[in-house]
């Protein structure tokens, strides 16, 4: 290609095309291109066809150095000169470009790795590219749905993690929806997301699945939510059910909380103001007795002196250690003493939230104990949920939850994305810092 010949065609890097013309104009690179096929035979007899006419089909390619790019398609039409054939007439076709479709398949996949792999706004690429939002979300749709279905994308699974997050805020005509996620706790990847939090909805869920996936599961991570925990008993019998920590514990915190908010409206007469004792060790109530300094143990000590005269929130924040403590020994046989103790100091107080805080320990009793004896939580889908939030927040919100599933799992479910090139390195020397003195 040392004369020129070519050179545009590698620079446009579509097989089967050439370049005709490039025009520059204000906002875009306008590149038209033609095949190179000249001769074709037809697909129904095989006959050697005849040239019909020309229909011009404009693409939005890729940026083409830092300017947006249209191709223009010059297509050829093509005729069957056998009378009696059923093809007639047809228009040339190319793996390079989707039938009607306004993207290239090169930019079709980018935009689906930019959206799904770095969790991008659809709506922001759609205004670089200079496209409609369906245009880019139809490609998102079409590379995508394949990449988040395929049967490797998800293997056997050991330990499944259950939790829910929200998708859709409230609105005049419906309360907040939530999604359920479940994910390989191992592996770090979402598996799937469920529209709906009931047991219905995770049954149903679970009654799709392979069987022998199923039986391979033997751990089940979950919040303290009773409608999960029947639904893994219709489908996972045989799993153990653990209860997350930090459930737990959240549980006994707002137990903790919400003796704290009633004693102060109780003292007080309205709601927690600045200058208010208990309001102003709210923090510090919440906070594990370990973490604490000798100054936060004073100010906690003082604002339960001014402020708790019944000692209400001392009993419930000392309820509260005593979860905690569970979780701060690594010796099942210890923490199935500390639990009972916390359910036995619970179960027959006057205080209604720390009689409800014992029901509640009381029935997750087995699933607590057995973090001690797994070891597994569900600190991986807490993770995952961020990651889901983070794709909800560049969404700028949703209306139709599988376009919400679809970009989630394209981010957070493992796909395997097309491999593609990694230029070498141009700077081979190590760079010097120009505030260096070295």
């Amino acid at each position: 290609m040392s004369d020129g010949t070519g050179l545009a065609e590698a620079l446009l890097g579509l097989d089967g095309f050439r370049v005709l013309e490039v025009a520059e104009g204000p906002d875009e690179v306008v590149v038209s291109i033609e095949t190179t096929a000249t001769v074709v035979g037809c697909s129904a007899c095989g006959t050697k066809a005849l040239p019909h006419e020309r229909r011009v089909s404009e693409i939005r390619d890729l940026a083409c150095f830092g300017r947006p790019a249209r191709l223009v398609w010059n297509k050829r039409r093509w005729r069957c000169p056998e009378p009696d054939c059923t093809a007639k007439t047809w228009t040339e076709a190319s793996d390079q470009f989707c039938p009607r479709a306004l993207l290239t398949r090169r930019a079709g996949v980018e935009v689906t790795r930019q959206v799904g792999e770095n969790a991008r706004p659809v709506a922001q690429l759609a205004r670089e590219l200079g496209v409609c939002w369906w245009t880019v979300m139809a490609a998102v749709i079409e590379y995508g749905t394949p990449l988040v279905d395929d049967p490797a994308r998800v293997g056997a699974t050991v330990a499944l993690g259950v939790d829910e997050t929200s998708w859709l805020a409230p609105a005049r005509t419906h309360h907040t929806l939530y999604a359920t996620g479940l994910v390989d706790l191992s592996a770090g990847i979402l598996i799937d997301m469920v529209k709906g939090n009931t047991r219905a909805d995770l049954a149903g869920w679970l009654s799709r699945q392979d069987p022998a996936w199923l039986e391979g599961i033997t751990t089940v991570a979950t919040d303290l939510a009773e409608p999960y925990r029947r639904g893994l008993a219709s489908h996972l019998p045989h799993a153990q059910v653990v209860a997350d920590p930090f459930h737990v514990v959240r549980a006994a915190n707002r137990a903790l909380d919400r003796v704290r908010a009633r004693v102060q409206r109780q003292t007080t007469g309205g709601r927690g103001r600045r200058d208010d004792a208990l309001y102003q060790i709210r923090k510090l109530l919440l906070a594990g007795t370990e973490r604490l300094d000798e100054f936060g143990h004073n100010r906690l000590l003082l604002g339960l002196r001014m402020g708790d005269p019944d000692n209400e929130v001392l009993a419930a924040w000392l309820a509260k250690e005593s979860v905690r403590d569970v979780y701060l020994t690594e010796d099942p046989a210890a923490a199935e003493v500390l639990l009972g103790k916390a359910i036995v100091g619970t179960r027959d107080h006057s205080i209604t939230e720390l009689a409800g805080l014992s029901r509640t320990l009381a029935q997750w009793r087995e699933a607590i104990l057995e973090h001690h004896r797994s070891g597994a939580s569900n600190g991986p889908t807490e993770a995952m949920n961020l990651l889901v939030k983070k794709v909800k927040r560049c969404g700028h919100g949703f209306r139709t939850f599988e376009h919400y599933r679809l970009r989630v799992l394209l981010h957070t479910g493992g796909v395997a994305w097309p491999a593609r090139p990694h230029p070498p390195r141009i700077r081979t020397r190590r760079h010097r810092d120009p505030y260096s003195n070295a």
